[in-house]
């Protein structure tokens, strides 16, 4: 069965992005390497699923094209209103507060590190 082996997200403060997936989602870094001259630390997020972090060099921003084909990245996460707390006292950011999806699910978007948009989901 197919899933999604990772995502690759870019960075213009990896140390900041990095702890942001590993302070509120438990990530793990399980490796760093260069690719065509390109840091990349890669992130354990769950059992199966891995967050690439290309470090972005410190002149370039980050692009945000209103065109982007990727809206958002949905996260399973447990205890929903406990991560939102953290996340709202940590200074992120909810363009969706908490609610519920038409699924049932408790459901909440985030504005991560460099704008990055997480739909966190509760299913519990």
């Amino acid at each position: 069965m197919a899933h999604i082996e990772h995502v690759h997200i870019r960075a213009s403060n990896p140390a900041r992005t990095i702890d942001f997936f590993e302070t509120f989602f438990g990530a793990k870094v399980v490796k760093e390497f260069a690719n065509l001259g390109r840091k990349i630390t890669v992130l354990a997020l769950g059992e199966k699923s891995n967050l690439s972090i290309l470090h972005l060099p410190p002149a370039v921003e980050n692009p945000k094209p209103e065109n982007a084909s990727i809206d958002h990245l949905g996260i399973a996460v447990e205890n929903i209103q406990d991560l939102v707390r953290r996340l709202k006292g940590s200074g992120y950011s909810f363009p969706v507060e908490l609610t519920r999806s038409v699924s049932g699910a408790k459901i909440a978007f985030c504005l991560g590190p460099d704008n990055v948009y997480l739909e966190l989901v509760d299913r519990t």
